[in-house]
């Protein structure tokens, strides 16, 4: 994370995730949260990692909905994204992948898009392989 936010620390979070959200429904799953950054500048990332593809192929009825759109990432087996620009910049707020059946999910302040996004993908990958 200090390579995208110099200073950042994992925040410890006592979840109480709202039903049908990304959240509730990792964690009913059996996934795990954790969060990461400056807490009080409200900079940083969530992570979500979730066991099986169920939750995933639930939520994306939702994403669509919420206006992510599915994206290739050569590192997952699926990809959704929530994007959006002002035109003049673009933010990249959400990321869900389906890697070897596990959930990822990604909610961050500070990417640009998926290429400056991948050493965080990479990362958050590498916990499940």
């Amino acid at each position: 994370m200090n390579r995208y936010v110099e200073g950042s620390v994992f925040i410890e979070t006592a979840w109480e995730p709202t039903p049908n959200t990304d959240l509730g429904a990792a964690i009913d799953a059996g996934g795990v949260a954790c969060a990461y950054g400056i807490q009080e500048a409200e900079v940083g990332a969530t992570i979500l990692w979730a066991p099986g593809g169920d939750a995933f192929a639930d939520r994306k009825v939702q994403w669509q909905i919420d206006g992510h759109r599915e994206v290739e990432l050569a590192s997952a087996d699926e990809a959704w994204a929530l994007e959006e620009t002002n035109g003049e910049e673009q933010h990249l707020w959400a990321l869900n992948l389906l890697v070897d059946d596990v959930w990822i999910s990604i909610n961050a302040t500070f990417l640009r898009d998926l290429s400056q996004a991948q050493p965080l993908v990479d990362a958050a990958i590498q916990v499940v392989r």
